[in-house]
């Protein structure tokens, strides 16, 4: 695979429209974890999965706004067509998020059902934000975007503790919710919102 020209304007401004399409795409993703993550909470009773979700949204708005800065400094803001796709995007996410949320709350046989769907909704979530941060820093090193390259590594080092926290929960949460679905007393409670 031939590595992006950086000596050619016309390769490397491909590129650098490729690298803020995925910023885009990176900051719509968390832009919709942020309502999701607060929809979750709200169904999540005190305790570890709460605590790592409560932490995870205040990541997730971090990585939010870290995303908007590093787009402001290389100008997407001022491409209409930058512009255009991030909003389109933004939009997307909140729909998909908004729509989402009344059906979290409606899935699975009890609470303790409702929080294993949702931990596994996270996981696949926490899974494509690591995919896309990968994809990120490939792109910023071939552009020889250093900046770029270490936001996405952290990020995906985030993303990837929260994976491994919700997996390293699901085990308890899905025992509980086998419990209270066999006739056992479960573990949670979940209210639903007002």
């Amino acid at each position: 695979m031939a590595p992006i020209d950086r000596q050619d304007p016309a390769a490397f401004k491909a590129g650098r429209e490729m690298l803020i399409q995925y910023l885009n795409e990176a900051h719509a993703t968390e832009d919709a974890l942020v309502r999701t993550l607060q929809a979750h909470i709200g169904l999540t009773p005190r305790g570890p999965y709460r605590e790592l979700l409560e932490h995870h949204l205040e990541e997730t708005r971090g990585h939010a706004r870290a995303l908007e800065r590093r787009l402001d400094a290389l100008g997407a803001s001022s491409s209409l067509v930058g512009a255009t796709l991030g909003l389109a995007q933004s939009v997307l996410g909140q729909a998909i998020a908004l729509s989402k949320g009344p059906l979290d709350v409606l899935r699975g046989h009890g609470g303790d059902e409702k929080l294993v769907k949702n931990a596994k909704d996270e996981c696949a979530t926490e899974a494509l934000e690591i995919a896309t941060y990968d994809a990120i820093e490939a792109l910023a090193r071939e552009l020889g975007d250093g900046e770029t390259a270490q936001l996405a590594a952290r990020h995906r080092a985030d993303e990837e503790r929260m994976l491994a926290g919700l997996r390293e929960l699901l085990p308890n949460l899905t025992r509980a919710a086998a419990a209270a679905r066999t006739g056992g007393k479960g573990e949670f409670q979940v209210s639903m919102p007002a």
